[in-house]
């Protein structure tokens, strides 16, 4: 699985289908950021979207402008947050538990 932040444009929502098909090894891919509704909520600074990308008439069709908002105007922490959210929907604490347990006996072992 892919859990990954991209921009708000024609290519930053085309990145998800070209890390699958690239990367070949993740199943899914999560996009925690940026969305349509991360960018009115956030009152995210848009530019100009670039008319000369493939992928623009799409874009228009879809959201009603053409616009692009740079990852880099979300705030950090806010970018935290969303990852953490995400995280959270998979992590299981007691496997995160028996594995620092495994690791602590394997210590041991080798301290012996």
């Amino acid at each position: 699985m892919l859990i990954y932040p991209g921009d708000f444009d024609p290519s930053g929502e085309d990145i998800e289908r070209d890390f699958l098909e690239r990367a070949g090894c993740f199943d899914e891919a999560i996009r925690v950021a940026l969305n349509s509704e991360q960018v009115e909520k956030y009152d995210l600074p848009p530019q100009m979207g670039k008319t000369t990308d493939s992928r623009a008439a799409a874009f228009v069709a879809r959201h009603g402008r053409l616009v692009q908002v740079e990852l880099d105007a979300l705030s950090p922490d806010v970018l935290r947050e969303l990852y953490t959210k995400t995280i959270r929907r998979f992590w299981d604490k007691s496997i995160y538990e028996d594995v620092l347990d495994a690791e602590r006996a394997e210590r041991e072992d080798l301290r012996a």
